[in-house]
């Protein structure tokens, strides 16, 4: 499969740092930008677009991110993930990094345990897999309709403040066992379909009916960065958006 890559990670408008993180491939991205790149997934290795976000409020959340995308790496590239097993090997892959991120916490006397969320697919040896914990995004868009492919796992509270109010009932790390959701793409992706994943940075900022219609007029990257620091740019924005050849 031949993909066509461009990626942005920014601190936003009002956060002083950045708990996101993205990865391309064996690329780490944070504070950066992608340019448009095309590369192919190939039937006897690995490949994976992944947005990480630190949690706000919680101590490291640019340390969580970053570890959870490295042993990601880590484990796909020692071949500690096989291809018979994967999706129990990934989610082992999961609880492991979040057992790390809450021993070092704990290590710290860490009053609120870093951690992150992970969204996005892995392409391992002929199959396409989704992969999610929290409420980072990962959206198809296909003849001018965008489809969120995984489900946040967060609740609504009811005070007046929608960030404040929201819930994270799930993550790697924070105190959590780190279940990821994993979800076999077989089928389901077609050339000419765009992946797009974000954090929350954009999707909390632009609605799906605004990144739709952005989408159909052939937006990129740079337009939905632009979209989100418009409506406010209160978090870290990471987006990776890829278009299938």
């Amino acid at each position: 499969m031949r993909l066509s890559i461009e990626a942005v990670c920014h601190k936003g408008l009002v956060r002083e740092n950045n708990e996101d993180a993205l990865a391309v491939g064996g690329l780490f991205l944070r504070d950066g930008q992608v340019k448009p790149i095309t590369l192919t997934t190939s039937d006897d290795g690995f490949f994976y677009l992944l947005v990480a976000d630190g949690m706000g409020g919680h101590e490291n959340g640019e340390e969580a991110s970053q570890f959870a995308l490295d042993e990601i790496r880590e484990q796909l590239s020692f071949h500690q993930i096989q291809p018979d097993s994967f999706e129990d090997d990934v989610r082992e892959a999961a609880r492991y990094i979040s057992y790390k991120l809450n021993s070092a916490a704990a290590a710290r006397d860490q009053a609120l345990p870093m951690g992150c969320t992970l969204s996005g697919v892995i392409w391992h040896y002929g199959r396409t897999w989704l992969v999610n914990a929290g409420d980072s995004r990962t959206y198809r868009f296909r003849d001018g309709m965008l489809r969120q492919l995984t489900t946040d796992e967060t609740e609504r509270g009811i005070t007046g403040d929608p960030e404040a109010s929201k819930l994270l009932l799930n993550c790697l790390g924070g105190g959590a066992d780190g279940r990821l959701a994993v979800e076999d793409l077989e089928g389901k992706l077609l050339e000419g379909d765009q992946l797009l994943i974000c954090s929350d940075g954009l999707c909390d900022m632009v609605s799906d009916e605004e990144i739709e219609a952005a989408l159909a007029g052939g937006a990129k990257v740079d337009d939905l960065f632009r979209m989100a620091c418009e409506a406010g740019g209160v978090d870290n924005i990471s987006i990776i958006l890829a278009t299938i050849l």
